[in-house]
């Protein structure tokens, strides 16, 4: 008997608090709407709802406001999924877009955990999950130090302290079988020579800069990564569907969920983690467009 352990994970939703808000970032043809829509037919794919876990890994909502994040979990409640989401913030959950707004950094990062709490999700960060005693999750907060302006709102910084806490877990649970660590900002932006080798998009220099985790951060959380045996960093912020191992460590990105590709359909990454082997299989799924109607894209 192959026991094994289906994830479901989605990323950057951008939820809104109603479909007719479009999404903060501009794009060529128009900003995105119907976030929330798509939303609801993630929810409802067969192979998400069958999943064991359904992991969000940040940017849940697109201006981190409260009535975003109502939203997130009425939808989610309404799916019956509740019990089985494991959440963290991204860089709009923890939200400046443009000046400060006079408003200190220190409440970007309560509104979040406000966000979380509603759900009645763990909020203070890092933590640790046991899903059956066979899979651990050690989820981090990248998105931990606030923004101090709209240029570096999609910076990631885990900070030493959170970074000494998530050492610490890894060595208290060092003999669990299958560990994954689950963050919203990728501890690899690859150079475009790189990006072109493995066949992925290159990224401009503004885009590397911009979307970047600290350099220290990214280095020590591959590190601890590869010293305790992780079986896989989940994550998400690039809006791109990555699969790729640094360093002995496996990296897996998953797209932005609600944005529908150029066919209307919408992605997210489907995982298989085999126990008895420690397999860990990875692929894309998508939902089509509902027959005869075209994705809400504009």
């Amino acid at each position: 008997m192959d026991r094994r352990i289906t994830i479901a994970h989605l990323s950057d939703l951008h939820l809104a608090v109603d479909d007719r808000t479009p999404r903060s970032e501009a794009r060529l043809f128009g900003r995105l709407r119907g976030m929330n829509g798509h939303f609801e037919r993630l929810l409802a794919d067969p192979p998400l709802r069958a999943s064991d876990l359904v992991v969000v890994t940040g940017d849940v909502t697109d201006h981190g406001d409260l009535a975003e994040w109502e939203r997130f979990w009425t939808l989610v409640a309404a799916a019956g999924l509740r019990d089985r989401m494991a959440v963290l913030p991204g860089n709009h959950d923890v939200c400046c877009l443009g000046s400060r707004r006079h408003r200190p950094r220190v409440e970007d990062r309560a509104r979040a955990r406000a966000g979380l709490a509603l759900g009645g999700h763990e909020w203070a960060f890092p933590w640790v999950r046991s899903i059956g005693g066979a899979l651990t999750l050690f989820a981090v907060d990248a998105a931990n130090a606030g923004n101090s302006t709209g240029l570096d709102n999609a910076v990631g910084r885990i900070g030493r302290r959170q970074l000494a806490e998530l050492g610490r877990c890894l060595l208290l649970f060092q003999d669990a079988p299958l560990k994954l660590i689950l963050i919203h900002h990728s501890p690899n932006i690859p150079r475009p020579a790189t990006s072109r080798r493995r066949g992925e998009r290159p990224l401009a220099f503004w885009e590397r800069r911009s979307l970047q985790l600290d350099p220290f951060d990214r280095r020590c959380l591959r590190l601890l990564a590869a010293v305790f045996r992780v079986k896989a960093i989940l994550h998400g912020h690039t809006h791109d569907s990555l699969d790729r191992t640094v360093g002995g460590v496996r990296i897996i990105g998953a797209p932005a969920s609600t944005e529908p590709d150029a066919a209307g359909c919408l992605r997210y990454k489907l995982h298989t983690l085999h126990l008895d082997s420690g397999r860990l299989a990875s692929r894309t799924e998508r939902v089509p467009a509902p027959p005869g109607r075209p994705a809400r894209v504009h």
